[in-house]
């Protein structure tokens, strides 16, 4: 009797086992089915314009030459003038106040270069008046 309570409890273990093992291990996933392609083609996705030119203002070739000049006027003044000030002793407000006036006329040369003439003298102007400032100040 003791044999067959014995059996009894070791087959309710094992049979126990096998559900535990079932709900433990992880069952393989589920592949996906392909889906079937649509008899449709996907919507198509909308073009983006193309960029915008920048805005220039549009001027007669006579004072599109008389701003190239003054803009060539304005720049060779204060690249002279930044020039001179490059071996005086400065104080580091005022050596960052050159720094931004060389950055203005590096900026203004390369607005003349691209033919934005008003742009290239409004950078020469304010790297001029920097520069003015600074010859002032380190006299």
């Amino acid at each position: 009797m003791r044999w067959s309570a014995l059996l009894v409890i070791l087959l309710a273990a094992l049979a126990g086992c096998a559900r535990l093992q079932a709900i433990v291990k992880p069952s393989e996933p589920e592949r996906a089915t392909p889906t079937p392609p649509s008899p449709f083609p996907p919507p198509a996705r909308p073009v983006p314009p193309p960029p915008t030119p920048p805005l220039t203002p549009q001027m007669s070739a006579e004072e599109e030459r008389r701003l190239l000049e003054e803009a060539q006027r304005k720049i060779g003044e204060t690249d002279r003038l930044l020039r001179q000030l490059e071996g005086r002793q400065m104080k580091p407000q005022q050596r960052e106040t050159f720094l931004t006036a060389q950055s203005f006329l590096d900026q203004a040369r390369k607005a003349l270069a691209g033919q934005e003439y008003q742009r290239a003298a409004n950078l020469a102007t304010k790297a001029r008046a920097l520069s003015d400032d600074l010859a002032k100040m380190t006299e």
